[in-house]
């Protein structure tokens, strides 16, 4: 009986024992301000600095340089004379649907662009670097209605520069880049049309679309 006793005396000890400072299990760290809140404080920052500033000014510059003066499309120069005609005519490769679900085009419809919309004016791909060939395009250009494309150099410069020459009754002579490739693209995908080098002038010929290469004397 006194075993029992003793037992939960010891048992209760701890219950009744002076409070004691057992130190802390874990270490606890404030909460983080929001993300947001953050982030605005760090635009602030860049703001106050002026790097903020800086960075827009500098993106701005990098577009509108890439605008004037696009890069390269890697065509080379061949002033070799050449000529090659095409038959202009793709197969539908499926139903042509308009936006109410018609169909307007079947699949394996033959079609023949030149002869739904003649080519009234033609093009001129150069390397707008080359000062004979920009030279020799608006000479083209006199003689028949042309539309300069670069594949490389400036169609801004150029167009500053030829400003005040008269160009197909109009005052001035537009110069075209080929952004991304996209004519000659669709020639070599659509029709396996390739353009391998400049010059090159497009014109058509009947049904026909003739290419000039190289540059006539």
């Amino acid at each position: 009986m006194i075993r029992h006793v003793l037992a939960w005396m010891f048992l209760a000890a701890p219950l009744v024992a002076q409070p004691e400072d057992l130190g802390t299990r874990g270490r606890t760290a404030p909460v983080d301000r929001d993300a947001r809140e953050q982030m605005k404080d760090r635009i602030r920052q860049k703001e106050a600095s002026g790097e903020l500033a800086r960075f827009w000014a500098d993106y701005r510059n990098k577009v509108v340089d890439a605008i004037k003066r696009p890069a390269p499309l890697g065509v080379p120069t061949d002033a070799r004379l050449r000529t090659e005609l095409h038959q202009l005519r793709f197969v539908m490769p499926q139903d042509y649907r308009d936006e109410s679900g018609r169909v307007v085009v079947r699949r394996g419809t033959v079609i023949e662009p030149l002869k739904i919309q003649p080519l009234t004016t033609g093009l001129i791909f150069i390397d707008g670097r080359d000062e004979a060939q920009v030279q020799y395009a608006l000479a083209a250009g006199r003689r028949e209605r042309l539309k300069i494309v670069l594949t490389a150099g400036s169609p801004y410069d150029l167009r500053v520069r030829f400003k005040d020459v008269t160009w197909n009754g109009m005052p001035t002579v537009p110069f075209y880049f080929d952004q991304r490739k996209l004519i000659i693209n669709q020639l070599q995908r659509l029709y396996g049309i390739q353009l391998r080098s400049v010059p090159a002038k497009l014109t058509q010929q009947g049904a026909q679309l003739q290419i000039e290469f190289g540059m006539r004397k």
